[in-house]
């Protein structure tokens, strides 16, 4: 049976919507094991039947007090030690706190445990989505957090004639298959997507698909091709299908967006102990020092003090986000590594808090650009200026977004009068130069006259800029082709 998408879509309007996500607030999850029957091989699993009620989407939360900045930690051993294991458990605790916010909406719309279920969100990211960091304005988006624990779950691919990818990540954050474009191209396919452990049988003519982890997260990106296009990419992300062999083992834990210590470790614990991977528990045993495998109750009270004490200044201290490879020009190109992060917890956490759910290079780049060439900061009193040269080596497209950094280091959109936070090769209002290149201007009032097609509206302080090419070419994976920095100009009346 085939879903409403209207009505769910409607209920779970504020699901995540990232290129990436990392929810604001996190409301605690009971949940229930969902009731599936079992599957023989060789049979199709029959497919869930959650119907959601439609419920209002809450208008935009007021800003918070600007909070001062935790001061600095001393460079001790003991904290470099405590910044290790923090920077180890920081992705899987906002794994498993979108896990829980997203579950919880789920069950509110109506929809069981929220687990092992596909939702579509069929609108655009605004600047009303406070959610989720580092939204993009360019997919539609349907997301899936998998208990693979009590067997595989089915999921197919539909025929697609535009851009479209299925990244599934672990609980570590890391991408562990991508199905899509690039892999699949316009067929489609149908996949089993299995736990560590599994040894079954599959059915014939279906793919198997192992996570590194029983608690994984399927986010599926489709591009809207612009306004009229709309109606069309959200069909074909419906046509998505996921169906569930086994149900879950629920979770009954809040996680918080601002946690204590407790809070903390008890999540990371929990994360590790349910994931089923050895290497990431075999890992976690070095730092048993610090209290990650150790019940919160156990610890002495110095060390608990120390993780309530510190978790501040530890999370302030990963605001770089996505940057972290080398910077050129005001750009800061990410790594060969972003999201196959290995042993690299420092980057790995970076990408949690500024931008979780990045796709690998080969799949995406995103540039990020916080200052000029000059190294000045980007600031919506100023003017701005960016020139995108023609004929850059991308497969799928390309986009420049607009985010307002918050003090927790999240991105946001900026609101404006013309709903604009983004620009791309699928912006049919700009006019490019003779030579093919498109000369953006940014900076905050509207510019009059015929410039405002080409304006990127910007807030009145700091902003962040960042590129994303999908699919890119040789040129943007080897460093051989750079974008060009932004430059400081006189502001347009």
């Amino acid at each position: 049976m085939r879903r409403n998408w209207g009505m769910i879509a409607a209920a779970l309007a504020l699901l995540a919507t990232p290129d990436h996500a990392a929810p604001a607030k996190a409301a605690p999850a009971k949940a229930a094991a969902s009731k599936a029957a079992p599957t023989r091989p060789g049979t199709k699993p029959a497919a869930a039947k959650n119907v959601a009620k439609p419920v209002a989407t809450p208008a935009p939360a007021a800003a918070a007090p600007i909070a001062a900045a935790p001061a600095p930690l001393p460079d001790t051993p003991e904290i470099q030690a405590l910044r290790r294991a923090f920077r180890f458990g920081f992705a899987p605790y906002e794994m498993l706190r979108t896990r829980q916010a997203q579950a919880a909406r789920m069950q509110a719309a109506g929809m069981g445990s929220g687990i092992n279920a596909l939702v579509p969100r069929l609108k655009l990211a605004d600047a009303s989505s406070r959610e989720v960091t580092t939204p993009n304005n360019d997919t539609l988006y349907g997301s899936a957090w998998l208990d693979l624990s009590q067997g595989p779950v089915f999921f197919t691919i539909p025929p697609l004639n535009r851009y479209h990818s299925a990244a599934l990540m672990s609980i570590t954050s890391d991408v562990v298959a991508l199905l899509g474009t690039r892999t699949v191209g316009t067929a489609g396919g149908r996949y089993a997507i299995v736990g560590p452990n599994f040894a079954g049988d599959l059915p014939r003519g279906v793919e198997m698909v192992r996570s590194q982890s029983n608690d994984a997260w399927l986010l599926v990106r489709v591009v809207v091709n612009g306004p009229d296009d709309l109606a069309a990419a959200a069909d074909g992300l419906t046509r998505y299908t996921l169906s569930a062999v086994g149900g879950d083992n629920p979770i009954d834990l809040a996680v918080p967006a601002k946690p204590d210590g407790k809070a903390f470790l008890t999540t990371v614990n929990l994360a590790i102990e349910r994931s089923g991977d050895e290497r990431l528990q075999a890992r976690a045993r070095g730092f048993a020092d610090q209290g990650i495998g150790t019940p919160w109750e156990q610890l002495s009270p110095e060390l608990q003090k120390l993780w309530t004490d510190s978790l501040p200044a530890l999370v302030a201290e990963l605001k770089d986000g996505l940057a972290g490879g080398e910077t050129v020009n005001g750009w800061s190109y990410p790594p060969q590594n972003m999201a196959f992060y290995g042993e690299d917890d420092d980057l790995r956490a970076r990408v949690a808090l500024g931008g979780l759910a990045a796709l690998p290079r080969v799949e995406a780049v995103y540039f990020t650009a916080k200052s000029d060439g000059q190294g000045k900061p980007l600031t919506g009193d100023k003017s701005w200026r960016l020139k995108i040269p023609p004929g850059l080596p991308v497969g799928a497209f390309w986009s420049l977004t607009m985010y307002q950094q918050e003090e927790d280091g999240r991105l946001f959109f900026v609101s404006n009068e013309l709903d604009r936070f983004a620009v791309g090769d699928r912006s049919r209002h700009l006019r490019p130069e003779r030579d093919g290149s498109i000369e953006l201007f940014i900076q905050n009032p509207k510019p009059s006259g015929e410039r405002v097609v080409n304006w990127l509206p910007a807030p009145k302080g700091k902003f962040v800029l960042v590129y994303r090419a999908y699919l890119p070419g040789a040129g943007l994976l080897d460093g051989s082709v750079r974008l060009p920095p932004v430059t400081e100009d006189e502001m347009i009346p």
